[in-house]
């Protein structure tokens, strides 16, 4: 068989369409409510035996009245005091996770220097279990964690959305109103997608708390309660650390925890406030510093340590950051067309954060400092901006904690779409982070001006391309126009098996190799095999995104499927966009993490919760015969998702099965070339 080459745009529906006519009614979670102004004695509920039965309460419009007064309010010592409070969303999937960190909280020593005041939503659907001395419920609930138990404080408030920052307001005031101490801490938890927020609740029309809503309800709350700043904020939520949402907190605390990655289900060890209940007079700083290394063990412990990252922001160094990034932006915006190809190769090359093999469905997230290492290593003109830029994160960062996989974090990650058509509606009305969007909106620009004898494209005439097969697998060679060099970010092969009408079914893909010496030339590698997963009844192919960390000496697969829970009471069905994330030993083959994450169709990001009887199918990238891409379900036939048992395995393709290999090239606007190379397993 022959090598042939094809140009076509390759971004122009690539980034578009995703099962769209399965996932139009995908689900993930939620809160709702109201209350009444009846009073709880404090010292009712206090009984660890007591089973608290849940009462009525209908909606009520009105959230400034939400919570009764509590006759038992705390006033604190001399010797130092906290109020924590913990928002949970926990009207969703993420219900169980809930219950858990509920049991971690029961074990903090709490006494009158510490408070911890927390309102949880629940699901109606997702667990049914009793949490400590309360029975199941599935409205909304507002509880001290005291003595072991969960003291109810009020009981009758019945469903609230806590997508609505008039609930996160009414909260905050009540909590810190009724429980005053020397010193604040606001804990959200849920689902996070960075600077479009958190949530959603599901049973108020999955409504989330973006990050304009976050900063209203904290404004109006803090006013209300007579509070100019927390002492500490936190995140215990999906990548939420980020530059966007730590500018957006400065008004509001002084102390920032969140994770720039997903986090797994279990989420924060939640034991760890027992500091404070040892001293209370702990400052927010060594609080913070406490809750990432407890983080840490937390995830050793369960196994999900290797992709983790936790920070501990200074909130009063942001600004700097801040006059960084406007120092950089007077360099790149003044100059776009001299440095946008390097913006582009040390982003292509940066730390990327919540990945996934759909560019529509990755949250194209980057770690800021490492993006600013990369560039000024690319350009010793902007050596010292960027040299500014690294020192203000590390003022700002106090601590963090990674795995293995998370070496190069530095602490906090930011927004930086590939393509201008992968960016999100909303982000450029954000305030506070003028100088960032400027400098995407001119590498945007930038992107459409390459001019066309640059961009990228192989040279088939008179340098065909070449390829073997053998022992090692396929090899191939093309020739690239040098014109283009300086403006290509990366090379990949995309492998699968073709179809009678000529479109193809990809397997996979693999990063390729671009030449730095002059030669021009690309070259990329497959070894002939495709993985597959197996339930221990059927077996299917998969599609995997192949990455690999030299230094850290690692490789990692970006599965993607489509996971579908059993047919719920109502007669619906369910459909969820799932990322399995694998990290291997390529010496020992070993898996050393893999865990199954879910987004919905708000964008927000959580550990997948699956159903043993749901079913999990692989999605796959597709060409058409017209060389359109789309990712596409092969729901032919689903594995069970008991995800424990589920098995992996790369295996060779079968002698004499057709396969086709694609060797692309891409420059910083998304400009792109392939050769073509079709022929049999030997």
């Amino acid at each position: 068989m022959a090598i042939t080459k094809r140009r076509i745009e390759f971004f122009g529906s690539f980034a578009i369409s995703t099962m769209g006519v399965f996932l139009t009614i995908i689900t993930l979670a939620g809160c709702g409510g109201s209350l009444s102004d009846n009073t709880k004695n404090a010292d009712e509920n206090l009984n660890g035996s007591t089973q608290v039965e849940e009462t009525g309460g209908t909606s009520v419009d009105d959230s400034s009245e939400l919570f009764s007064e509590n006759n038992e309010s705390s006033e604190g010592t001399e010797g130092g005091s906290w109020t924590i409070l913990v928002y949970i969303m926990g009207d969703n999937d993420l219900e169980e996770f809930a219950l858990g960190d509920l049991k971690e909280m029961s074990k903090v020593r709490t006494n009158d220097d510490l408070n911890i005041i927390v309102l949880f939503d629940r699901s109606e659907i997702h667990s049914d279990a009793d949490v400590l001395n309360l029975k199941d419920f599935s409205k909304t609930k507002l509880f001290q964690v005291k003595d072991g138990s969960l003291n109810i404080l009020d009981d009758s408030i019945g469903e609230l959305n806590l997508g609505d920052p008039d609930t996160l307001a009414t909260f905050i005031e009540f909590g810190f109103s009724q429980f005053p101490a020397d010193q604040t801490a606001l804990i959200l938890w849920d689902h996070g997608a960075g600077w479009e927020g958190m949530g959603p609740d599901d049973g108020n029309d999955f409504d989330i708390l973006d990050l304009p809503e976050i900063t209203e309800g904290l404004e109006k709350g803090l006013r209300n309660s007579g509070i100019e700043k927390l002492d500490l904020i936190g995140f215990d939520a999906c990548l939420m650390g980020t530059y966007e949402v730590a500018a957006a907190m400065v008004a509001f605390a002084d102390i920032m925890v969140a994770s720039q990655e997903l986090e797994p289900g279990h989420g924060w060890n939640w034991e760890i406030l027992n500091i404070a209940a040892s001293d209370p007079s702990i400052d927010a700083q060594t609080l913070g510093i406490a809750i990432a290394d407890a983080y840490k063990e937390h995830a050793i412990d369960y196994g999900t340590g290797t992709e983790i990252t936790l920070s501990v922001i200074d909130l009063s160094q942001i600004g700097a950051v801040g006059d960084a990034l406007s120092a950089l932006e007077n360099l790149l915006v003044s100059q776009n067309g001299n440095y946008a190809s390097k913006l582009g190769l040390a982003q292509s090359t940066s730390l990327r954060i919540g990945k996934n093999p759909d560019p529509s469905l990755d949250v194209q997230m980057i770690d800021l400092g490492d993006l600013a290492a990369k560039l000024g290593a690319l350009d010793p003109t902007l050596l010292k901006v960027t040299n500014d830029l690294e020192v203000a994160l590390n003022d700002a960062v106090i601590e963090q904690v990674t795995g293995p996989a998370t070496s190069n974090a530095t602490g906090l990650a930011i927004y930086f779409p590939e393509y201008a058509n992968l960016s999100r509606e909303g982000y450029f009305s954000l305030e506070g982070i003028d100088s960032w969007q400027k400098i995407l909106l001119s590498y945007f620009e930038a992107q459409q001006n390459i001019p066309e004898d640059e961009q990228a494209r192989f040279v088939t005439e008179p340098y065909s391309a070449t390829y073997s097969l053998g022992d090692d697998g396929l090899i191939v060679n093309a020739q690239f126009d040098l014109a283009a060099q300086d403006n290509l970010t990366e090379a990949v092969i995309y492998y699968g098996i073709p179809e009678e009408d000529g479109s193809i079914l990809f397997l996979g893909e693999e990063p390729a190799e671009i030449a730095t010496d002059g030669s021009g030339i690309a070259t990329a590698v497959y070894d002939l095999t495709v993985l597959t997963m197996s339930d221990g009844v059927d077996t299917v192919y998969a599609y995997t995104q192949i990455s690999t960390d030299e230094e850290a000496q690692l490789v990692f697969l970006d599965i993607p499927l489509t996971y579908v829970p059993p047919e719920n009471a109502a007669g619906e069905n369910l459909f969820y966009d799932v990322v399995l994330s694998v990290t291997i030993d390529p010496e020992t083959s070993e898996i050393i993490n893999e865990i199954y994450y879910a987004t919905d169709q708000t964008g927000q990001w959580g550990e997948l919760v699956a159903d043993p009887e749901g079913l999990i199918y692989p999605v796959f990238l597709f060409q058409n015969a017209d060389f359109s891409f789309e990712w596409i379900e092969i729901d032919e036939i689903g594995l069970w998702a008991d995800i424990p048992f589920l098995q992996y395995s790369f295996e060779p393709l079968e002698s004499g099965t057709e396969f086709v290999a694609e060797l692309w090239v891409f420059d910083y606007g998304g400009n792109s070339d392939y050769v073509f190379v079709e022929d049999f397993i030997p």
